[in-house]
């Protein structure tokens, strides 16, 4: 039959409801769990006809691109349905004697409003800049006017952004985020080789209240900077915390602070030596440092070190130890009390294993990706016990989820 009425059961990362139909689970649009739908095959894709049964949890999205944009694909979900599709996913990608372990759920205070920073793409094919997100299952860019879930001063920021990439022409990539005293900053890698006259857009949005600027031209190993385009954003201690040029930091201002606190309690590292993997720019260490003897930090990222130790400074930190290096490259038994790693979404299987079987007796895993973390706890298990799970709503209308893991080694207290 091409037409089914289906109960929707779960809700997937992409947005869409999953419902059974004999034997196979399929996926269809704008659904939630709970509601019954009338739908209808085309090909092997099965369409929304008719909502028989609405849930309570269906909400009205806040973002008029929603549907289109790739970005915040759970805004028809109430917070509670989001909530419980996330400790869903997290149950569902640890190893089957861990689903037991209570986790603990930090929500953001805020539902929209709460971005400090966005990667955004842009493409000119013709007269009209196309600048925003890719869209959803696509390579194609929407074209944003506002976004509702920056805050403030990076909305105000989109139009001399748009100016600017306009200036550039084809397409390309641009970070943007809060640099010093709260002003945008932006890093912008276009796809093209620049000439002399682009490199006037850097001086144009400090003109228009930017912090800084950086301009990668194609094949370039540093980009042409204007101002200070690192992203600064206030620290787990409260202190200003620097961030590499363009890379990688946590998005959400108030809840990262709730996460760093959160991650020195559990490292208990208080006069004991610790071992930190993927440090980025230091926004653990700098809270793990106050109290413990000694941190061996490893970070491979060039501007990311550099904010490290700009931020180690800053604070008069000493205790802490920078090896510019791979975790690949440190791996070999490590002699420490605690190890505390922060991997990216493809975790760190090799790290692990070798944690296993190093005399280190307490782990603490920040994740931002469940199922990679249930990978790599499948390998610390044997010799670690699991004791406390927490999840951080770290992206609000979006299935990600931040996850921190405490492990201590069997047969040690907790």
């Amino acid at each position: 039959m091409n037409e089914q009425t289906v109960t929707i059961d779960a809700l997937t990362a992409s947005g869409e409801g999953v419902a059974r139909i004999g034997d196979t689970l399929v996926r269809i649009e704008n659904t939630l769990p709970g509601e019954r739908w009338r739908v209808r095959r085309e090909g092997s894709t099965w369409l929304p006809v008719e909502r028989e049964e609405e849930s309570e949890a269906r909400v009205a999205p806040g973002c008029e691109y929603f549907g289109r944009c790739g970005g915040c694909t759970w805004q028809h979900a109430s917070p509670a349905v989001q909530q419980a599709s996330r400790l869903e996913r997290i149950r569902r990608a640890l190893p089957a004697p861990l689903r037991s372990v209570p986790i603990e759920y930090f929500q953001s205070d805020v539902p929209y409003g709460y971005r400090t920073r966005a990667r955004l793409h842009w493409l000119t094919p013709g007269k009209h800049t196309f600048l925003g997100f890719l869209a959803r299952r696509s390579s194609s860019v929407v074209d944003l006017g506002e976004c509702p879930v920056l805050v403030p001063p990076l909305n105000a920021a989109l139009p001399a952004l748009r100016e600017a990439v306009s200036a550039l022409g084809g397409q390309g990539e641009v970070s943007l985020a809060l640099g010093e005293g709260g002003r945008p900053v932006a890093s912008l890698r276009p796809e093209r080789v620049l000439d002399e006259r682009a490199y006037a857009v850097g001086r144009t949005l400090m003109a228009k209240g930017f912090a800084g600027v950086a301009l990668w031209t194609r094949g370039a190993t540093a980009p042409a900077v204007e101002g200070d385009p690192s992203p600064v954003q206030v620290g787990g201690d409260g202190l200003p915390l620097r961030a590499g040029i363009g890379g990688f930091g946590q998005a959400h201002g108030s809840l990262n602070a709730t996460l760093a606190a959160y991650v020195d309690g559990e490292a208990q590292a208080n006069g004991r030596t610790v071992i930190e993997l993927y440090a980025g720019a230091g926004n653990l260490t700098v809270l793990l440092a106050r109290s413990a003897q000694a941190i061996t930090a490893v970070e491979s990222d060039r501007d990311a070190v550099e904010a490290l130790r700009h931020n180690l400074t800053a604070r008069a930190l000493s205790n802490v130890k920078v090896h510019a290096e791979t975790v690949e490259a440190r791996l070999k038994p490590w002699k420490a009390d605690v190890v505390v790693l922060d991997p990216p979404r493809s975790g760190a299987r090799e790290a692990c294993t070798l944690i296993a079987v190093s005399p280190v007796r307490r782990v603490v895993y920040v994740s931002c990706d469940p199922e990679s973390l249930g990978r790599d706890l499948q390998a610390l298990s044997p010799r670690f016990t699991l004791v406390r799970l927490a999840a951080f709503e770290m992206f609000p209308q979006t299935a990600l989820v931040e996850v921190v893991a405490t492990l201590t080694r069997s047969g040690v207290g907790r």
